[in-house]
């Protein structure tokens, strides 16, 4: 399937919410509505260039040929409640540029494909839009995914930046920018989720009363798959019993079983390597078993899918990169982000507050307008500069220094407080501490 988003055509997202069997899309707010009000109580931002170097004139008209970003992302299947995000950053974007007269007084212009969630339709997807002759392209959502399109971009000699975490321990190549960065500058592929994993720990342990159990269910996906090993390697170092460790199939949707298995065990930690919606539908086999659980992670699930749990949801804890509140939340970049994306979200159905799958896809574009201003509209001089240099984005101050180009450590972890998600570890970016006790 096609779809172009040209500036200014948005609701793509909204559509393929509509598409799916399960209710996250469609339900960006808890019962009694919290998110929007909260989108709707954002303060006003001025308009602000996104990227620094970048001149932002409001009302100059851009001119000249449109420099055009490709993509692929799943704008339906089991991946489309987060990746439909991405596809609303990638039109905020491309309307900001615009709006801040264009990228070099060049029209900036965002071209999406439907991978279906597939990743074979990936590879054809990138393959087209290269041989159309896009300028550039942006990477898709899931680890999967990022594989899948690897190929043909990184031989056609595309720079190659992503907002998703990736499979970071599939090498890739120096054409790849990774904006969600998790491996700490290792150069040894097996400890790429060290990092992430030590910081599940170390917020844990802040909280000085660890847990002694935990069970681990897992989707079968190259990235969440990864996450479950380095961290039940590091809870059991730490001290902490294993007592389940299952995998399921992606897209799975009765999780009868897993809750019964979970109910059986009773850990003092419930650990979800989940994407998408599966948190939702674990939450429905706990409702019908009666059981609740008494601490919980899970790893990258789509925003509204936690916001549609309401106060189920109080004292979840997720992966992140980024939470908006202060020390991350309060520059003039990030608050304008803030206030569009909720607009633009809330026009598109898709979850209206800004959170660590948003900004990463907010850091992606970063990356990728940072090197075209800094080296020209090509594809080779933009990949050695950013090779070269650091680049400032929402999530923080990244470079491309370790294994696959994942330099930085980023590696957060957020909380469900009082209906809010927040930053918990660590400590120079939390907006609070965790609160933990199984």
């Amino acid at each position: 399937m096609l779809t172009t988003s040209l500036p200014r055509l948005r609701g793509l997202a909204a559509t393929a919410c509509a598409a799916l069997v399960l209710s996250a899309c469609g339900g960006v707010v808890d019962d009694e509505g919290d998110d929007n009000d909260a989108a709707a109580d954002l303060p006003d931002a001025e308009l602000v260039a996104p990227v620094a170097g970048m001149t932002c004139d409001e009302g100059a008209t851009p001119t000249g040929e449109p420099i055009v970003v490709g993509g692929s992302l799943s704008l339906t299947g089991p991946l489309a409640p987060t990746a439909t995000l991405h596809n609303a950053v990638a039109g905020l974007v491309t309307d900001w540029v615009n709006d801040c007269g264009g990228l070099d007084g060049r029209p900036l212009e965002w071209r999406v494909l439907d991978d279906q969630s597939t990743p074979g339709t990936v590879t054809s997807n990138y393959e087209r839009l290269i041989g159309d002759g896009v300028d550039f392209v942006m990477g898709p959502y899931g680890g999967a995914a990022t594989l899948a399109g690897a190929g043909p971009v990184s031989r056609a000699g595309y720079a190659y930046p992503t907002a998703t975490n990736g499979a970071p321990d599939k090498l890739i190549g120096e054409n790849h920018f990774p904006a969600w960065q998790i491996g700490g500058g290792v150069d040894d592929p097996a400890r790429m989720f060290d990092a992430q994993a030590d910081a599940v720990v170390a917020a844990l342990e802040s909280s000085g009363n660890p847990p002694s159990t935990a069970f681990f269910a897992t989707a079968k996906f190259p990235t969440t798959l990864s996450y479950r090993g380095a961290v039940v390697e590091a809870l059991e170092e730490a001290g902490t019993e294993i007592t389940g460790d299952l995998e399921y199939d992606l897209g799975t949707t009765d999780f009868s079983s897993i809750a019964l298995r979970i109910q059986t065990a009773d850990p003092d930690l419930v650990y979800v390597g989940g994407l998408g919606a599966d948190i939702t539908n674990l939450y429905q086999a706990f409702d019908g078993i009666g059981y609740e659980p008494r601490s919980i992670y899970v790893a990258l699930p789509a925003p509204p899918a936690v916001a549609d749990l309401g106060d189920k949801a109080e004292g979840m804890m997720i992966s992140s990169i980024y939470e908006h509140h202060e020390p991350l939340g309060g520059s003039p970049v990030a608050q304008y982000f803030a206030k569009s994306y909720s607009e633009v979200a809330e026009e598109e159905g898709v979850f209206p507050l800004v959170e660590t799958q948003a900004a990463a896809g907010l850091a992606a574009w970063q990356i990728l307008l940072t090197g075209i201003l800094e080296a020209g509209a090509d594809n080779a001089a933009v990949i050695e500069w950013l090779n070269a240099n650091e680049v400032e984005t929402v999530v923080g101050t990244l470079n491309f220094d370790g294994y696959n180009n994942y330099g930085a450590d980023i590696n957060r972890v957020a909380q469900v407080q009082d209906g809010t998600r927040v930053l918990v570890w660590p400590e120079d970016v939390s907006g609070a501490e965790i609160d933990y006790n199984p």
